[in-house]
């Protein structure tokens, strides 16, 4: 895998690039023996913002347990969602690759503007090491998602045993043998990349380029995975602090607005097949880096939908529910049973699920609740919900704000209000399923549901499905990688 991406990563960069800058005569110019693809300062620049973190149906998306499938559509989705849904061990077949490498393409580019930016003709010192810090950014970011799709949970006690991923810093085409790191060893290497960056990095001024803010929140998450709730602290307080600096807007949207259709900056009409006016990525005022996950596949759009369970979460005048639909595609007169619903908000354009403004207030809730800050934690909480849903019904409850273990609770359940079937709720369920007190928030099966809303086949969670298995292709094409179990 890692091989085969590396083969064809330089002419696809190249080709790229030259699109983007077909006005420029001398632009990455080949030297004679094809080993550079840049050779100026601006040129590594350009090579970055060339980079578009882009996931298509990640296997997060189907293995949350906020999920329920429609057994009348299950036969017509993708096998690889099947097999995903049902919590099987093999997930790909002996000739495939798992989608879940996409986070090697970009490491590479990382690599490349890592290794040699600091060499680059044309630039000032100030100038280079600033496109290095957003590289090692970029490269912490895409090893935090390909560490949590094929290695297990972060646990203290057996970090430093467990296998995590390979840990590449070259950009080199000929390498075929990678050897995977442990846990511990992935996430120093995650930290010590973000660490190293922040000096350098600027504040935010384009929601495709890497800053401190984002910077501190990668940092704040994997903290966060870890459990060293301290230490996410002081990255989330961090972020805050850069909010202002920022040079593009950063708000929450007031969904009492935008998702009003008589309102005249609503997002609607044509909502409900993702044809509205949801903003795009660049313009998304919560988005502190772009990170879209593209869900949208017209034979399985009424396969997977949100659980009863998840539809008991929300209030009914939640306006968050109005990004769902209760209706099938197609056929908007059939009503799914139970509740539950389809996401159908911004189909076409991605669903953010990189840092965002929404999960920052929500990481510092759950931080201040779990180290006793019960009034700061509901104010946190609060600020994001009086802009999900009406006054009268955004005030956390007295009985839940005056107990740290209720609130914590009520903060993860606001987790999964806010980012259903996103996939967001995957990564959540990792990390809880190894918390001394919050490990039985997790639900360990997927249930499929019949047109009546009746039950009829449960797939049960085994915790060794926490972790993806590469497959045989995988193996084979690069040496020294160990499957999971």
């Amino acid at each position: 895998m890692m091989k085969s991406i590396h083969r064809v990563l330089l002419p696809i960069l190249f080709i790229s690039l030259m699109l983007q800058t077909s006005c420029s005569k001398d632009f990455l110019e080949i030297e004679p023996k094809g080993s550079r693809v840049a050779k100026t300062t601006l040129d590594y620049e350009q090579l970055m913002n060339a980079v578009s973190l882009q996931v298509s149906y990640p296997s997060s998306l189907y293995m949350g347990d906020e999920m329920a499938a429609q057994a009348t559509y299950i036969d017509a989705a993708q096998i690889r969602t099947q097999r995903l849904f049902r919590f099987e061990a093999r997930v790909y077949d002996e000739d495939q690759l798992p989608n879940e490498i996409w986070p090697m393409t970009n490491i590479y580019t990382f690599n490349k503007v890592i290794n040699e930016v600091m060499q680059s003709e044309g630039g000032t010192d100030q100038q280079k090491r600033a496109i290095l810090a957003e590289a090692k950014v970029g490269r912490a970011l895409c090893y935090l998602y390909f560490l949590n799709d094929f290695s297990l949970p972060y646990n203290a006690a057996t970090a430093a045993s467990d296998l995590g991923v390979p840990l590449i810093t070259k950009a080199d085409v000929t390498q075929t043998t990678f050897v995977r790191a442990s846990v511990q060893e992935c996430y120093d290497f995650i930290i010590n990349d973000l660490t190293d960056a922040l000096p350098d990095l600027g504040p935010l001024t384009h929601r495709r380029k890497f800053s401190r803010l984002a910077a501190e929140f990668v940092l704040a998450r994997a903290y966060l995975y870890m459990a060293k709730f301290n230490e996410a602290r002081t990255h989330v307080d961090a972020a805050f602090a850069e909010l202002d600096k920022a040079a593009v807007t950063l708000a929450l949207y007031d969904y009492n607005i935008v998702l009003d259709p008589n309102n005249a900056n609503s997002w609607f009409p044509d909502f409900g097949f993702g044809l509205s006016n949801y903003p795009l990525a660049a313009n998304n005022t919560q988005v502190i880096y772009n990170l879209s996950m593209i869900n949208f596949q017209l034979q399985q759009a009424n396969t997977y939908v949100f659980s009863p369970e998840t539809a008991a979460l929300y209030d009914p005048a939640d306006k968050r529910l109005e990004l769902f639909s209760g209706t099938e595609m197609f056929n908007p007169s059939k009503t799914f049973p139970k509740g539950m619903r389809r996401y159908s908000a911004s189909l076409f354009s991605g669903l953010e699920i990189g840092p965002s403004l929404p999960d920052l207030y929500l990481m510092r809730s759950e931080l201040k609740a779990r180290a006793g800050d019960l009034a700061g934690a509901k104010s946190d909480l609060e600020i994001l919900r009086s802009k999900r849903m009406p006054a009268n019904i955004a005030t956390v409850p007295a009985d839940i704000a005056g107990s740290k273990e209720a609130l914590v609770r009520f903060i993860l359940d606001e987790r999964i209000r806010e980012f259903a079937t996103s996939g967001m709720r995957w990564w959540d369920m990792r990390r809880l399923s190894v918390d001394p007190v919050y490990s039985n928030t997790v639900k360990y099966t997927h249930k499929l549901y019949d047109d009546a809303g009746n039950v009829v086949a449960t797939y049960t969670l085994k915790p060794e499905r926490f972790v993806l298995k590469f497959g045989e292709r995988m193996l084979a094409e690069n040496k020294g990688l160990v499957e999971n179990e």
